[in-house]
């Protein structure tokens, strides 16, 4: 029996040959290469995750600039209008709302301050809804001196809040 090298069987040989070269080459080669890319992957995920995390970390550790501006004497009605507004939108009954004499910084000559005393009833909810939409006012900026709060004679859910807010007026 003599086997012949035909061209058939020289064609299986060679196909086979190449489907070992090429099983081999992905087994020694391939093969670590993923599980080395995988590793590296995962590792890349984490430290993805740990820079996400740095970077929340600093901007939340960013002083943003207030979004409001400084006002003349002139326009303080609108910002106490403005103020008046989101306090509605807050659910907030005001009782009185009393400006002060103005104030000269002590820092720069370059603003005035105008402290405005308001006495209001709400929910404690409502109440800091309205806190939080002073941070909000595009007509002025307004920051909060002092607070008190008691609850209200009518219910135990309502409270009345004594209120300062300071008004920057420019200089």
């Amino acid at each position: 029996m003599t086997m012949e090298l035909t061209k058939e069987r020289l064609n299986i040989v060679i196909s086979a040959g190449l489907a070992i070269i090429a099983l081999g080459l992905y087994l020694f080669l391939y093969s670590p290469l993923i599980n080395k890319l995988r590793k590296a992957h995962s590792e890349c995920k984490r430290l993805e995750t740990e820079v996400l995390k740095a970077r929340e970390a600093i901007d939340s550790l960013r002083i943003k600039a207030p979004k409001g501006k400084l006002i003349t004497e002139e326009d303080v009605s609108w910002a106490i209008d403005d103020l008046t507004k989101n306090g509605k939108l807050a659910k907030v009954n005001f009782i009185s709302i009393t400006p002060k004499e103005t104030e000269e910084a002590k820092q720069a000559l370059s603003y005035k301050i105008l402290p405005i005393e308001i006495e209001m009833e709400s929910t404690y909810e409502d109440l800091g809804i309205f806190l939080g939409l002073l941070d909000e006012l595009e007509s002025c900026v307004v920051t909060v001196r002092n607070f008190n709060i008691t609850p209200a004679e009518k219910g135990a859910t309502k409270v009345k809040t004594k209120i300062v807010v300071n008004m920057y007026l420019s200089g």
